[in-house]
């Protein structure tokens, strides 16, 4: 009989695992899933909705705060202590380093590919000895940079919508709309061009009514024009109707409900489509914060959580 329960325990454990927490100071939103061997040594966690944490991953900054969507890949490590704010929409590839110790403060729509790591400190020689290299210093990275992979990031300030291509080594500032590369990583924007060339917004209209029908198509999704409404102006995203998600792809925000649609419906569109959650007061909308930067909406849950046996991106069910 022992037998057999420790058997059950340990199948429950592979189906179902849970996240560890080193405090109860934890609030995690909504759709949220976690892999194997996730723990979090921190004194405070804030997690958005629709977040994806894969296997053996640990997070030892004192403060980890994360927005809606961000996807975290297997053998993810985050070295403390220190602060460590991400926005919406982050992607982090497999095996990546992301230091928090001097202070780490990261944007919106911002992805590091596999084998990155990313510093703010330098602490290993002999300090008695008279070693000279010892300090930290805050690494900031704004909206949509993408740091192509295996790229090592010193504690620079990263400019929005700038890109490091593949094994680019960076210890200078990086401008915003700028291309780099090289070890060390010099900006190479004459002859690589910019990350972006602004599409127009017919362009974006026309790619996700597509991208809708290709969801439709793959899910088998009934009434999904009756669900989803997509805008081209902030003032077209009033009127949707109950239970309709709004979509402006002018300045690439949305309506956010909360629902189970909308959240296949997002993950579906990452990383090819990024939108920014904004809140409706009366007639006006506003976008909104990262929820690390504000208060989640779901109540603090105990140091071990498990998910749903019932799907793998079912709500966050707390034991």
């Amino acid at each position: 009989m022992k037998l057999i329960q420790r058997l059950r325990r340990k199948a429950a454990q592979l189906l179902f695992p849970r996240p560890i927490f080193a405090t109860d100071d934890v609030k995690i939103g909504r759709h949220v899933t976690f892999g194997r061997n996730v723990v979090f040594n921190c004194s405070r966690v804030r997690i958005g909705d629709g977040v994806s944490f894969g296997d053996n991953i640990i997070v030892n900054s004192d403060v980890f705060e994360i927005g809606d969507y961000g996807t975290i890949y297997d053998y993810c490590f985050f070295p403390g202590p220190g602060t460590l704010r991400i926005g919406h929409n982050f992607w982090l590839g497999t095996s990546c380093i992301v230091d928090a110790q001097g202070g780490t403060t990261i944007g919106n729509n911002v992805g590091a590919g596999a084998h990155s790591q990313l510093w703010t400190h330098i602490q290993f020689g002999d300090v008695a000895y008279g070693c000279r290299f010892h300090g930290s210093r805050s690494l900031v990275i704004q909206d949509d940079v993408w740091l192509v992979g295996h790229c090592l990031v010193s504690p620079v300030h990263i400019g929005a919508r700038s890109i490091a291509m593949l094994g680019s080594v960076v210890t200078r500032d990086m401008e915003p709309d700028h291309c780099y590369a090289g070890v060390p990583a010099k900006d190479m924007t004459d002859k690589f061009g910019p990350q972006f060339k602004i599409s127009t917004v017919e362009t974006r209209v026309a790619y996700l009514a597509r991208r809708l029908d290709e969801f439709t198509q793959e899910t088998g999704t009934d009434g999904i024009r009756e669900r989803v409404k997509v805008v081209a102006r902030a003032e077209d995203m009033n009127g949707g109707g109950e239970g309709v998600t709004v979509f402006n792809v002018a300045d690439r925000t949305y309506l956010k409900l909360g629902t189970r649609l909308e959240y296949r419906l997002m993950r579906f569109l990452l990383p090819d489509a990024k939108f920014l959650p904004v809140e409706e007061t009366g007639t006006h909308h506003h976008r909104s914060p990262p929820r690390s930067a504000r208060q989640p909406t779901t109540q603090p849950v105990p140091a071990r959580v498990r998910r749903s046996p019932h799907a793998r991106s079912a709500d966050l069910h707390v034991r």
